[in-house]
């Protein structure tokens, strides 16, 4: 019998009387905008936590060194303002402790797509509400190889836009620095040969792309099913027949030219030697084992109702 979501939601809720938080923050995601608005970011963190440390990160190894101290360090809650990329190193950072503090992501990046996925959508004040409200869930964690990401994994057509736009046009011109590089892919035609074992089934398949979702946003579009859930054991695999813009257009309009696979333990043997794409950085290369980690992390949502229906 499932939890009525009201009842669920109540359960979900905190309480912030004798929380301690720990706040990273960067100058280096999405185009830079958070600083200007940081002091008020802060104000209204202390506000919600009864103990709040921020902490302004300068590269990405300090970013991880920091998450993997909050596992040991008393932090109840750690709330990270970054894009995709920050969120996926954090989570990297803490997955494989013992202990993890409650994640919160204040959306300060290019895309964003990790934060939709948990209905934390808009700018940073929307973020601090969801904070504020208190509700939590548990997600799922993908694991490929010896890394980890939390809503996209990837390879073939479009899989290296993230990763290769640079970042200074990623900060001058926001998503539109994605879109040219996807114009200039979609005119390159990918041939990707697959051979997949997915919760014990085979698939031989020739597809433009490989996309693995945990969620139902990536690239800035909802493009999985709106009862995808983030939290049930199990992933989406998308497999699209070639076809125009390397199969671009049968994955948007046509779904009965896409094949759908649900499992929770995936084996990829590919043609090709390039990176995967894991939420937007770059990844393992060639043949990958993927196994859903199931609610291994718990973050600040919006209400379990609105996410789970």
């Amino acid at each position: 019998m499932e939890a009525n979501p009201k009842t669920q939601a109540k359960q979900n809720r905190l309480d912030f009387s004798c929380m301690k938080a720990l706040f990273l923050y960067s100058d280096a995601t999405g185009q830079g905008k958070m600083l200007a608005h940081i002091g008020d970011v802060i104000s209204k963190l202390r506000k919600t936590f009864a103990e709040l440390e921020a902490v302004q990160t300068h590269s990405q190894d300090e970013l991880i060194a920091r998450a993997k101290g909050a596992c040991n360090g008393g932090v109840d809650a750690l709330i990270v303002a970054g894009g995709d990329g920050t969120f996926h190193h954090v989570v990297n950072a803490v997955i494989t402790e013992p202990v993890a503090p409650i994640l919160g992501y204040i959306n300060a990046g290019t895309i964003c797509d990790i934060g939709k996925n948990f209905g934390i959508k808009g700018n940073y004040e929307n973020a601090l509400d969801i904070i504020a409200k208190g509700y939590t869930t548990y997600f799922d964690v993908g694991k490929i190889n010896d890394s980890y990401f939390t809503y996209v994994s990837a390879v073939g057509a479009y899989s290296d836009i993230a990763y290769i736009a640079p970042r200074e046009r990623k900060k001058r011109l926001g998503a539109v620095a994605y879109y040219t590089i996807a114009v200039n892919e979609s005119l390159k035609p990918t041939k990707v040969l697959a051979d997949i074992e997915a919760d014990g089934k085979q698939y031989h398949i020739k597809t433009p792309f490989i996309l693995l979702l945990n969620g139902s946003h990536v690239g800035g579009f909802h493009v999985n099913s709106p009862l995808a859930r983030i939290n049930d054991g199990k992933m989406e695999l998308y497999l699209t027949k070639p076809g125009i813009f390397n199969g671009l257009i049968h994955y948007i309009f046509f779904k009965m030219h896409t094949l759908k696979i649900s499992a929770s333990h995936f084996k990829i043997h590919t043609n090709i030697d390039m990176p995967w794409c894991l939420d937007g950085e770059e990844g393992p290369k060639g043949d990958v084992e993927i196994t859903v980690i199931h609610n291994k992390l718990r973050i600040f949502a919006k209400a379990p109702k609105s996410l789970f229906h």
